[in-house]
């Protein structure tokens, strides 16, 4: 009997994919002998009938831990993994080891989750759970009356407020980083950032990869970015994020060697040190879009350099200080016309 050659993850776990029966089925090990005898085995009982490709009375736990096994032989981001092992870990235990054939309150039990969590989690673990179970079992999952989540904007600074953090930064230790944030750069970019990417002669930074945590919360440095437009080249606008890079004595490894924490922490305190709204790197990233809107940079501009893939993100800054905008305007027109009076 033969299967298919282990293949490796980057977190160091052993697959197989096995085709049986129309379906596919994705074996794990910690080891190559162990994924491969694993493989036999279940190849094995499927053919003999003592095995599925799913199971009868799987259990939630059970089709939400293959589900994973899916994605990650697929080579779905480490970071997106370790949030559907979170919630495997933590959500909805009342009923994860349950047949999923069996649980009929599922109202209930939602709502009971709900008065815990946020409606940001809720909505992110009830689309995995319905994804999971559907993969895996062939079950659509009821329509419920689920919270209510509003997408919450990131702050970000305006044109004035930039040049203010840019000059408050100046002395901070992670200077660079939160420059590159500047330049719309995401924290797992800069985390990821190699020295052999900068060219200071031409001002520009190749912006490829990101350092993200798996979900035995290790760093694991992916070759791709969040998109296939993040792969990107990105100007050096920001002088003092030229000559801080000039500054650095030894242009090797990794330009920024900080963990995700401690660049929120330095953020916020510059934007305490000038008396600025708390915005973290991702709201220095949004503000990148907020200084091409005042300087009428077209979305698509912004999108390239931003390493956007869709306009999204950037249409709602836009617009939002589009009204700001026109709220402003209506003022001076109000004001021309009690003047004439």
């Amino acid at each position: 009997m033969k299967v298919p050659e282990p293949k490796k993850l980057n977190s160091g776990t052993w697959f197989i994919q096995l085709r049986l029966g129309g379906g596919s089925q994705y074996i794990t090990g910690d080891t190559a002998k162990e994924c491969r005898d694993k493989a036999l085995l279940y190849k094995s009982e499927h053919i003999n009938g003592l095995k599925g490709t799913v199971p009868k009375g799987i259990t939630l736990r059970q089709a939400c831990e293959r589900y994973i096994q899916k994605k990650e032989a697929a080579r779905k981001s480490p970071e997106t993994i370790r949030g559907y092992d979170i919630i495997l870990r933590n959500r909805f235990q009342a009923v994860m080891d349950k047949p999923v054939s069996e649980i009929k309150n599922w109202q209930s039990v939602y709502n009971s989750e709900s008065r815990i969590y946020s409606p940001k989690t809720m909505k992110n673990t009830w689309s995995f759970l319905c994804s999971a179970v559907k993969s895996e079992c062939g079950i659509v999952l009821p329509d419920i009356e689920t919270v209510s989540y509003q997408r919450e904007e990131h702050a970000f600074l305006t044109p004035d407020q930039i040049r203010a953090f840019v000059s408050a930064a100046s002395t901070d230790k992670y200077r660079i980083a939160l420059y590159l944030a500047l330049c719309s750069c995401r924290a797992s970019e800069i985390r990821a950032l190699d020295w052999s990417n900068v060219d200071l002669d031409n001002k520009t930074i190749y912006v490829k990869g990101a350092l993200v945590r798996d979900k035995e919360n290790q760093k694991v440095e992916k070759k791709e970015n969040k998109t296939a437009k993040s792969t990107r080249y990105v100007p050096i606008f920001i002088p003092e994020l030229q000559q801080a890079l000039r500054d650095v004595q030894d242009k090797a490894g990794k330009v920024v060697v900080a963990n995700e924490n401690t660049l929120l922490e330095h953020a916020n305190q510059v934007c305490d040190s000038a008396g600025l709204p708390r915005v973290g790197v991702h709201g220095l990233r949004h503000s990148f879009a907020s200084l091409c809107y005042s300087l009428e940079i077209p979305v698509k501009v912004t999108m390239q350099i931003g390493g956007w893939s869709d306009m999204g993100t950037v249409m709602r800054i836009y617009t939002h200080l589009a009204q700001k905008d026109v709220s402003k305007n209506a003022s001076k027109l109000a004001d021309f016309f009690k003047n004439a009076m």
